[in-house]
């Protein structure tokens, strides 16, 4: 994970993409509120390449609801539907892709990566945001993708292509 780099250090070179961002661990430390100014820098210049962003997040803590959009509010994006979470398809469900390539953004295999497998998407892995105030349930979160994340990504593309060949 050394060599990753942050959502705000990563250089971006796709246009006219629907660009699913995670939220907590990619643009903001875990239950976050405030994005910092290089991670609206960095929405806004895939905005202003013809990307559509929205954000989706996992997080059931408290008033998520409004915590996600007053962070959509700030960034000036939309947000996937709350009702449902990674890895299910089912969490950007009503998002009209329009043919457009299908991009999801996050810090998670076990999550963002699975989705990204699932919705037939490309996944950008980036460097996960810690604080230390995280609570204890999202380290121990953290250890289980650290360990088991990668390894999930393969046993998912190896079935995959089993199944193709069946």
């Amino acid at each position: 994970m050394g060599d990753l780099l942050y959502f705000e250090q990563q250089a971006f070179r796709f246009t006219n993409a629907l660009v699913i961002l995670d939220v907590d661990g990619t643009i903001v430390a875990d239950c976050g509120h405030d994005a910092s100014g290089a991670v609206v820098a960095q929405v806004r210049a895939l905005t202003a390449a013809g990307n559509e962003i929205c954000l989706c997040s996992n997080s059931r803590r408290g008033d998520y609801a409004a915590r996600l959009e007053q962070l959509a509010s700030q960034l000036e994006v939309g947000v996937c539907p709350v009702s449902f979470r990674k890895p299910s398809r089912l969490a950007i469900s009503g998002l009209e892709r329009q043919g457009r390539e299908l991009i999801v953004i996050g810090d998670k295999d076990l999550t963002d990566g699975l989705l990204a497998r699932r919705a037939d998407a490309h996944f950008i892995k980036v460097r996960r945001k810690l604080d230390p105030a995280d609570r204890l349930s999202s380290r121990i979160a953290n250890l289980i993708d650290n360990v088991f994340g990668s390894p999930a990504i393969f046993l998912w593309d190896a079935l995959s292509a089993l199944s193709l060949r069946v």
